[in-house]
């Protein structure tokens, strides 16, 4: 059992000691706030792509409609 490897909301490491068979503490691990770190983590990446998404489209479409 080590420390917790997740991140606090401040951005800081977490220093409580991981669960027995997991690699989050007591706060961090599922159920708690009903996703786990790396849920979380996936949640971003879904949205970033989301954005990416939209800007690409954007561009594309002042593009056309500009006739650039």
């Amino acid at each position: 059992m080590g420390t917790c490897t997740a991140t606090n909301q401040d951005g800081s490491s977490c220093s409580n000691d991981a669960m027995e068979g997991s690699q989050y503490c007591h706060v961090h691990q599922e159920g708690t706030g009903g996703t786990t770190h790396a849920a979380a983590e996936r949640g971003f990446w879904t949205m970033l792509a989301g954005a990416l998404a939209v800007i690409f489209m954007t561009y594309a479409l002042l593009r056309v409609v500009l006739g650039l």
